[in-house]
C-alpha cells in the first residue's frame, strides 16, 4: 500500500511512498532528496480555519477605511466597494474581485472543514475526492492577497486627498488573509489517504 508513486525531482528513480508511515518525511533512498513531508495536525488546520471564517463575517460589514474631504466623510465596507464598481459599469470586474478575493478563498475553507472534520473525528467522508478536486481547482483562483494589494495602493492614492482613517475592517481583512494563507500552507493533501490520518 503507498500513499503515491512519485518520481524523484532529483534523480528521476520510481519510489513509492508507504501508506502507513509513523515519520514525517520522507527521502529518496537513492539520492536522500525530499520527497514528502507531513503536514501539521488536522486540529491546528481546522483550527486555523475557523478562525478564518469567524474574521470573515465581521469584514463583511465593518468599514475598511473613512476619509474625510473637507468636512465631508464617507466610509466603506468590501461589500459597498465592490458594489460601487459594479455600479459604475464594471460588471465583469466586480464579479471577478468578488469571487477570487472573497468567495473562493471561503468556499476553500469550508471545503478543507469538510474534508478533515471527519478524519479527525476517525471516519473519511465519502465525497473526499471530490472536495479535494474544487478544492484544488479553486486554489489557482483564489487571490485574497491581489485583492489586500488593491486595498493598500486605493488607500496610498487617496491619502493625498483627504484625511484617511483606517477602519476595522482592514485589520479583519489582514488577519483574514494571514489565517487563510497558513490554513492552506499547514494542508498537505498526501495526509488524507494514509492510513492513520484519524490521528492527526
Amino acid at each position: 500500500m503507498i500513499v503515491k508513486e512519485t518520481a524523484c525531482k532529483e534523480c528521476g528513480v520510481i519510489v513509492n511512498i508507504p501508506k502507513k508511515i509513523n515519520f514525517s518525511q520522507y527521502r529518496c533512498p537513492r539520492c536522500n532528496a525530499l520527497l514528502y513531508r507531513r503536514g501539521q495536525p488536522f486540529s491546528y488546520i481546522i483550527t486555523m480555519a475557523v478562525t478564518a471564517l469567524l474574521l470573515f463575517v465581521p469584514l463583511t460589514f465593518l468599514p475598511i477605511l473613512d476619509l474625510d474631504i473637507m468636512g465631508l466623510q464617507s466610509s466603506s465596507t468590501l461589500f459597498e466597494a465592490l458594489w460601487m464598481v459594479y455600479k459604475d459599469g464594471f460588471y465583469f470586474i466586480a464579479f471577478v474581485a468578488m469571487m477570487t478575493g472573497l468567495l473562493i478563498p471561503v468556499i476553500m475553507l469550508i471545503l478543507l472543514l469538510f474534508i478533515l472534520v471527519p478524519l479527525k473525528h476517525g471516519y473519511r467522508p465519502e465525497k473526499v475526492s471530490l472536495y479535494y478536486r474544487l478544492y484544488e481547482k479553486m486554489s489557482d483562483w483564489g487571490m485574497a492577497e491581489v485583492y489586500l494589494i488593491s486595498i493598500i495602493v486605493s488607500m496610498v492614492k487617496l491619502h493625498g486627498m483627504g484625511t484617511l482613517h483606517i477602519g476595522l475592517g482592514f485589520y479583519m481583512f489582514i488577519f483574514f488573509f494571514i489565517t487563510f494563507y497558513i490554513t492552506t500552507v499547514w494542508f498537505n493533501p498526501d495526509d488524507i489517504w494514509l492510513d492513520d490520518a484519524v490521528d492527526n
